[in-house]
């Protein structure tokens, strides 16, 4: 049912419609797909939603005034997204990215950061089945590309935040060809970036140089395993890059202090920063 003031509630509505209309065997199958439980919190103007999906366990979803009581009866959630009204339906209809507005801090997650990544599909997903089903809820579909949401993926490993962080620079600059054009004329260096987490090193390559394809732009593993030199080698801590992506600590800080390693050219280290600030504002346009 259509919650007044919040035009994402009808997002939900096609969710629920598709749970509740597919048989059983069918819904499990969908849950099997997901396995995991979203949370939103939706705001708008005069206050805000709770809304809980379950795609793990019984295949329903769930809504109220307060956290508490959105969660009644389901199991807890594996990611909690705070995102206002407007923004999720912008998501919906494909008019931006939930990357996107999560590097321009318009979208906050709590919990599993790799389950945001899946967030396009999986509403792309449901819109698909609610057209093979009678009287779907009018919820307009998300047109976001499916492949470079499942490319994101690829390029985010569990259990490394940053690496989320990576994957969604890959999916705001892969996005917008004049966009990556402009911030490879601006940067035109190959970077590799190495975070330290709980299975050791784990590395990608930025290949930020003019020219660069869209899924060129970011690949996993290092540059001698890619094929390119590397202009500089950064190494941190998977949660200084969380931080260094967020604001919350600098380039030039984090490599005095000591969380930040360059090896070769260290003037490159520096561009990093302008990386992620124009990802953040690519993901606000799309």
């Amino acid at each position: 049912m259509p919650i007044e003031g919040f035009a994402s509630s009808a997002i939900i509505d096609q969710l629920t419609h598709v749970l509740t209309s597919l048989s059983a065997d069918d819904r499990k199958k969908e849950v099997n797909k997901t396995k995991a439980v979203y949370a939103f919190q939706v705001t708008n103007a005069k206050g805000k939603h709770f809304f809980v999906v379950d795609l793990k366990q019984a295949g329903k979803v769930t809504d109220g005034a307060s956290e508490a009581e959105a969660a009644k009866g389901q199991p807890k959630p594996d990611i909690t997204i705070t995102i206002d009204d407007g923004t999720f339906v912008k998501i919906s209809e494909g008019k931006t990215t939930a990357a996107g507005e999560f590097m321009s801090g318009k979208v906050k997650i709590k919990g599993n950061m790799m389950l945001g990544m899946k967030l396009e599909p999986l509403l792309k997903r449901f819109k698909k089945l609610a057209e093979s089903l009678p009287a779907a809820p009018a919820a307009k579909a998300p047109v976001a590309d499916e492949a470079s949401g499942a490319a994101a993926q690829e390029i985010a490993v569990k259990g490394y935040e940053g690496s989320v962080v990576i994957a969604q620079i890959a999916q705001v600059l892969g996005a917008d060809e004049a966009k990556r054009q402009s911030v490879l004329k601006s940067t035109n260096a190959i970077f590799q970036i190495d975070l330290n987490g709980p299975q050791g090193v784990k590395s990608w390559v930025l290949n930020l140089k003019p020219g660069a394809s869209a899924a060129d732009v970011v690949v996993p593993g290092t540059a001698a395993q890619n094929k390119k030199t590397a202009g500089v080698v950064l190494a941190l801590k998977d949660a200084d890059f969380v931080d260094l992506a967020s604001g919350k600590i600098t380039g030039q800080s984090a490599f005095m202090g000591g969380k930040l390693k360059a090896k070769g050219n260290v003037m490159l280290a520096l561009k990093l920063e302008s990386v992620l600030k124009a990802a953040k504002s690519a993901g606000a346009k799309l």
